[in-house]
């Protein structure tokens, strides 16, 4: 009689899904991880089971370790490698599974981390609500934005981090976990990795996990803060970058955008939470100076430059002669707001029928700056980079930190210390005025 020879496979997710059922039972061989069997049911459902032989009892054990596709390939290989090894240290695969079990995840961490840190009385509730604005989208998985949903499609293996027990998470999976958000953002996924390290720190504080932080690891290696600040352009790039916004602010549909890119530059502001949302009163041209009731560091105001004055007094020049973008009359919402939506207040089609738009900021804003920079012949970089700029700038003409401090709104001289060494023209500068003060 001969004897059937079974193929082993490197199954991905995808061929696991076009497996068909049969008119019996049937299963295939994972090639990657001896033992571990993908069955289809006659219904067409698919399990993971693992076959292994049990040297103490003399047979072989068939295990069920979990269901396609709530669990992944990739997971259930993991699974299925952890229960072999407990098998070769001698460990009954019952007791050591449940001790598995009474094991903390992260996300079991993480949600008793958001019940006792997360104080909607704190002073630092806007902090907190970004942290957990992040935390949504980047571990829970809760977010709307089409590409955030289309990176955990994708990557979930990768990005599902919080379903893994605190003593199988390392350096690697962290770093696997970073590489997946880096699809979206660099710095989002450096801010992130920062959060799992607090988790971490957390959890051992609790006596949840006696191990080494595998995110604090990457401290070093991610550079978070230094990385992120240092992307700027040079003084001859931003002007280039002024001159194709403003040639592109003559388009009247354009200007709106226009103006609010320059105003992130020439302020420093951060674009949406500084720039974008500025209303009429929170500007003092008489005090050179915005105030603001809420941002990322609270309550707080702005000393502005001359060119900013400048550039505020264009706007307002433009909204009292009745600009077709800028001006609204004093009954629409848009009137208050210096960068208003054209869409802003009016009702538009959602899923739930016809609702006022909310969103304060300008949408195009991005596409457009692409545009921009397109025309200006200057690298690409984030919309955030206008304000690095202004402070490398400022750095390299010579203003004091503690204004440039004043500026940015750091809380810290320590942040506003990390622009002081990012241009070598400016210490060569520097250098220079230290020789001539000698030779005087």
């Amino acid at each position: 009689m001969k004897i059937e020879k079974q193929i082993r496979n490197k199954y991905t997710n995808a061929m696991i899904s076009k497996l068909q059922k049969k008119n019996q039972k049937y299963y295939v061989l994972d090639s990657e991880v001896i033992g571990l069997r993908i069955y289809v049911q006659l219904s067409g459902e698919k399990s993971f089971y693992l076959q292994r032989y049990i040297k103490e009892f003399k047979y072989s054990k068939k295990t069920k370790i979990g269901d396609f596709p709530e669990m992944s390939i990739t997971a259930a290989r993991k699974l299925a490698a952890l229960i072999k090894a407990d098998n070769v240290q001698g460990k009954d695969p019952i007791v050591a599974a449940a001790e598995r079990a009474e094991e903390k995840t992260l996300d079991d961490v993480l949600q008793e981390y958001l019940i006792k840190k997360h104080d909607p009385r704190s002073k630092n509730k806007h902090k907190q609500k970004a942290e957990k604005s992040s935390i949504d989208a980047w571990l829970l998985g809760k977010t709307n934005d089409a590409n955030i949903l289309s990176i955990w499609k994708k990557n979930r293996d990768d990005v599902n981090i919080k379903s893994q027990q605190l003593s199988k998470i390392n350096s690697e999976t962290v770093l696997d976990y970073h590489s997946a958000i880096t699809l979206k953002s660099s710095f989002v996924a450096n801010r992130m990795v920062g959060v799992v390290r607090k988790l971490f720190n957390y959890a051992k504080a609790k006596g949840y996990f006696s191990g080494e932080n595998p995110a604090s690891k990457l401290r070093k290696k991610l550079n978070e803060e230094i990385s992120d600040h240092l992307d700027y352009y040079s003084t001859d790039k931003m002007n280039k970058i002024i001159a194709a916004t403003l040639k592109k602010s003559k388009v009247h549909s354009k200007r709106v955008a226009c103006f609010a890119i320059l105003a992130s530059l020439f302020c420093g502001g951060r674009p949406q939470s500084e720039v974008m949302n500025l209303t009429t009163d929170m500007i003092d041209l008489k005090n050179k100076c915005i105030h603001y009731k809420k941002s990322k560091v609270g309550q707080w105001t702005r000393p502005i430059t001359p060119r900013m004055m400048q550039h505020l007094e264009l706007i307002i020049k433009h909204r009292s002669n009745g600009d077709p973008v800028l001006y609204y009359p004093k009954d629409d919402l848009r009137h208050k707001y210096l960068f208003p939506n054209s869409s802003y207040g009016l009702l538009r089609s959602s899923k739930r029928g016809l609702k006022p738009c909310k969103l304060l900021h300008l949408k195009d804003v991005r596409k457009l700056y692409a545009e921009i920079k397109k025309d200006a012949g200057v690298e690409d970089r984030d919309l955030k980079a206008l304000r690095h700029t202004f402070a490398v700038f400022c750095v390299s003409q010579g203003i004091s930190l503690r204004v440039i401090q004043k500026y940015l709104g750091h809380k810290s001289i320590k942040t506003t210390e990390i622009y002081a060494t990012a241009t070598d023209e400016f210490v060569e500068a520097e250098s220079n005025k230290v020789t001539a003060g000698y030779a005087a």
